[in-house]
Parts: structure tokens; C-alpha cells; sequence
């Protein structure tokens, strides 16, 4: 499809637009109420979902230069500037008071710029089969996962320093190719959607999920095991 200004839309750069159309929603649900915690923790997952599809298709039909940079600005909005906000809002939820106003503040800056890093680093690093450093969208899924299990807010403050450190180290995490593995985790991702939709207890399977990500997480440990 090509936009009035000469600018072609191709599938996967609809599938981009989804992922920010949602990592978008949620910032604007986040600032209409803290209420909205699980909520955006939620449109998180439908950005992974969006993600992937984008990866699918870039791989299967090609992705241009402006795909590539569309993906990147997407995902810094969706896994992020978002995450970093959750965390803000869930830690400032759980003290419920300002006591802690400047440990949060400091917390998800260091998320945001951490993740800012590691996309700039891998939209110059040549393409290789393994990333370095965890991916961005790896880490939005594991805080939204946190907060979608209800476990302790508080502790998303630890997860989220952690996370910052691992995307911009030079760890090696694999490019997850394995069938069985997507399938899955997207299977997981849509019965997670689907029991929120219905308004059903969804965290243990959030729970399960998030647990497949710490083991991706500990994939250096056992090198081979995502391939």
C-alpha cells in the first residue's frame, strides 16, 4: 500500500504499526489511570504478538530499510518507554506514597536508556545469528509478565535493574528459530489474552510463560538449548 506521501506500507511494516498502535494505547491508558496497570501489562503481550508476526514476514518476504528502522522505533515505544512506565506505576502503586519517588524515577530511566542502547547497538552491529545482549522485546514481556502474574510490584523495581543490565551487556542470547518453541509461546500468549478478555484468572499461565523467559534469560548457561 503506498501512502499519499510515497511511502509503501508493506505487511510487515502493518504488523510494526500494530505493535506501536498498542505500546501506545497502553502509555495513554497508563496516564488515564493507575488502574490500568494489568491492562497495559496486557497490550503488552499483543505488542509481542505484533512483533513477531513483523519478524515472520520480514523473514519470509524481505524487509527494506524503512521496515527495519519502522520495527526499531516501534519497539522502543512498545518494550522500552512502556515497560519502564509500568514499572513506575506499579513500585509508586505498591509504596503508595512519594517515599520512593526518586528510586523509581531512577529505576525507569535506567530501563528506558538501557533499552535505547541496545537497539541503537544492534541497528548498526552486523546481522549475526545470535544477539548481543537481551533482546528489548524479551525484556518488555518478562516486567509485563511480572506484573500480569501478581507478583510483588515492588520487586519489579530488582527485575527491571536486572533486565537493564543483561540488554546491554555483550551476553550472547540465540535468535529463536524452533518451531515448537514459537508456537507455544505464542500458544501461551493468546490463552493469555483470551482468559482477560473473558475476565478469567490468567496468572498462573502468565506465570508458566514468564518462567519459559527466565529460562531463555539463563540461555547463556546452557548454550544450544533455544537453537
Amino acid at each position: 500500500m503506498w501512502l499519499p506521501f510515497n511511502i509503501e506500507i508493506r505487511e510487515q511494516d502493518a504488523a510494526t504499526i500494530v505493535n506501536l498502535l498498542f505500546g501506545t494505547l497502553a502509555i495513554l491508558f497508563l496516564i488515564e489511570s493507575r488502574d490500568n496497570i494489568s491492562i497495559a501489562a496486557v497490550f503488552v503481550l499483543v505488542c509481542v504478538l505484533a512483533d513477531g508476526a513483523d519478524g515472520y514476514l520480514a523473514r519470509t518476504r524481505g524487509q527494506g530499510s524503512l521496515g527495519f528502522q519502522l520495527d526499531s522505533l516501534a519497539d522502543f515505544v512498545s518494550f522500552g518507554l512502556l515497560p519502564s512506565i509500568l514499572v513506575y506505576y506499579a513500585a509508586r502503586q505498591a509504596v503508595g506514597n512519594r517515599s520512593l519517588f526518586f528510586l523509581l524515577i531512577v529505576v525507569s530511566f535506567i530501563y528506558v536508556v538501557s533499552g535505547m542502547l541496545r537497539l541503537a547497538r544492534y541497528n548498526v552491529a552486523p546481522q549475526e545469528t545470535n544477539f548481543y545482549g537481551l533482546p528489548i522485546t524479551a525484556g518488555g514481556l518478562i516486567i509485563a509478565l511480572y506484573i500480569i502474574a501478581g507478583l510483588p510490584p515492588i520487586g519489579s523495581l530488582l527485575v527491571a535493574l536486572v533486565l537493564a543490565g543483561l540488554m546491554v551487556s555483550d551476553i550472547k542470547y540465540p535468535k529463536v528459530r524452533n518451531t515448537i518453541t514459537l508456537a507455544i509461546v505464542g500458544a501461551l500468549l493468546l490463552l493469555i489474552l483470551l482468559l482477560f478478555a473473558l475476565g478469567t484468572s490468567y496468572s498462573i499461565v502468565a506465570l508458566v510463560l514468564l518462567l519459559l523467559s527466565i529460562v531463555y534469560v539463563l540461555n547463556p548457561l546452557f548454550r544450544g538449548y533455544f537453537r
